[in-house]
């Protein structure tokens, strides 16, 4: 390992004067405070393979009925099946080693005593430490399969030429690279492709554009092959970890004690490897309420622009990463957002929760819509989905609106060919089961009765606590009392990047159903 940089230097003092604090109503909840645990966002954890603690699974009717269920790959221990967890709980901050009572190992893991998963596996090999080259091996082998998926995609973006779709190769699009864009200054369209290009008059040597964004710096050289979810915990053998990539800026979720712990050499690691501008901890998800940790958000690394340019299916989008949904973009969505566009030619389209018109805005560009409207309740992704329809050159034709989505189905007065519903998890825990799913059902109650005949309805659903068949049921008893024939024509789950575990495939949060509405 090479010696550490100035740049890393600076990482490390830019982390020494951050304030980790949640808002009040959290802390009372919260174990896991004050310089003993945060140091570790500065300071490397040391594992120390010989000094590890031993977490010893319990004995029950079926002597092995845990050791079995890690034997295929189930990575997670709960708090009821171990053995030792009174004593364990003297060294809360550590990494522990998971036997059986017959001494058998089965791996290193990190360990939460106050979690119901007290201890997720990480490697099987608990001779191997845990430091930043056991990092940069996992994130070397995520980073081989996003290759593959993102880079080895076919260079042409086939699309269904009968219905007077574009087709365009991505070497026939010559992108003039841009810097920054200040406010003030005016970006203008190639109106063929819709990519920001220079005019005569523009400051071209500085790759500085005009424009009316409210925005001080936004970031739009970012490779559109490196943005992708880059760690899915799990489903890329690091439980508790999300990492999104966008080219040269991280953002990053630590969802476990033994994640955080762990924070400053999995930054390393990915200094290492990727030399970032910026890393960003969005540790606001309230999953973190599960493991007494604190809810916060900051830049920890380098300097993030306000706004940075996602470009996806050809299409252009300014996200903001502090102050947004979830880590800034729903990757899982990319192949789904692209299959939607096929149907989309010549259609009006309703997008349901829209962000910053993520469906709405591929529909209108690449599907060739014939009318798309966008509803979003926050104002602030409002006029960002705006901005990035004028980035898109997409003047005519996709009308956004600040509303509720209930109000703005009881008051809607047209039909739509296509109706998106992408709510948010509205089944966050299992007291909420109940109350989600009705307000899933009434959400599309309301929402047929604004579609044409044959018309199409995509539902996704982004809940954990629901399996597939629980999902169907939500959707035959929003379609009970209606007059209408119902045919799944399409259904997923999320996108390659976005990989699962196979023990915890039942767990999926992310489900979509395409539906055929006819009368």
């Amino acid at each position: 390992m090479k010696k550490m940089s100035i740049t890393r230097r600076n990482y490390k003092s830019n982390l020494t004067s951050y304030k980790f604090f949640s808002s009040t109503k959290y802390e009372k909840n919260t174990k896991f405070r004050g310089e003993e645990f945060y140091k570790y966002h500065h300071e490397q954890y040391v594992d120390k393979v010989h000094l590890r603690p031993d977490l010893y699974l319990k004995d029950n009717e079926d002597k092995h009925a845990h050791d079995n269920r890690l034997k295929r790959n189930m990575p997670f221990v709960y708090s009821n099946e171990v053995k030792n967890l009174e004593e364990l709980k003297a060294c809360p901050l550590t990494l522990v080693n998971v036997k059986n009572t017959n001494n058998e190992s089965f791996g290193v893991a990190t360990f939460n005593p106050y979690s119901l998963i007290t201890a997720r596996v990480i490697s099987t090999n608990a001779l191997f430490p845990v430091n930043i080259n056991f990092f940069i091996e996992r994130i070397k082998n995520s980073l081989l399969w996003r290759n593959k998926i993102i880079n080895g995609e076919k260079k042409v973006k086939r699309y269904n030429t009968t219905l007077g779709i574009a087709t365009h190769t991505l070497d026939d699009i010559s992108i003039e690279k841009t810097k920054v864009i200040t406010k003030g200054d005016d970006v203008r369209m190639n109106p063929s492709v819709g990519i920001p290009r220079a005019q005569p008059n523009d400051h071209a040597s500085l790759g500085i554009y005009k424009n009316n964004t409210n925005a001080h710096c936004i970031e739009t050289d970012l490779d559109s092959n490196m943005c992708y979810r880059l760690i899915n915990s799990e489903g890329d053998n690091i439980p508790g970890l999300i990492i999104d990539r966008y080219d040269k800026y991280i953002s990053i979720q630590h969802l476990t004690v033994g994640m955080e712990l762990l924070s400053c050499n999995i930054n390393e690691a990915i200094i290492e490897l990727l030399n970032p501008k910026a890393i960003i901890f969005r540790n606001d998800n309230k999953e973190r309420l599960n493991e007494k940790l604190e809810i916060y958000k900051k830049v920890v690394y380098g300097k993030l622009p306000e706004q940075v340019m996602l470009t996806e299916n050809e299409c252009f989008f300014l996200i903001n990463l502090m102050n947004s949904p979830n880590t800034g973009w729903f990757f899982n969505r990319r192949n789904l957002r692209n299959l939607l566009s096929h149907y989309a030619y010549d259609k009006k389209i309703l997008d349901m929760f829209s962000y910053v018109g993520s469906f709405g805005i591929q529909c209108s560009k690449m599907g060739k819509a014939k009318k798309v409207v966008c509803v979003e309740k926050d104002n602030k992704f409002v006029q960002l989905a705006k901005e990035s329809a004028y980035l898109n050159n997409l003047t005519n034709g996709v009308e956004f609106i600040c509303s509720d989505a209930i109000t703005f189905l009881k008051n809607c007065n047209e039909l739509f060919d296509i109706i998106i519903l992408d709510p948010p998890n509205l089944i966050p825990k299992s007291k909420f089961i109940e109350s989600g799913s009705k307000r899933y059902i009434q959400l599309i109650n309301l929402a047929q009765n604004y579609i044409t005949a044959n018309g199409l309805m995509l539902i996704i659903f982004t809940t954990k606590l629901c399996s597939y068949q629980d999902h169907i049921k939500i959707i035959n008893e929003s379609f009970v009392h209606t007059n209408k024939t119902v045919k799944i024509v399409g259904q997923g789950r999320a996108s390659p990047d976005n990989p699962a575990n196979l023990s915890l495939y039942l767990f999926a949060d992310f489900y979509w159903f395409l539906l055929q509405l006819s009368y």
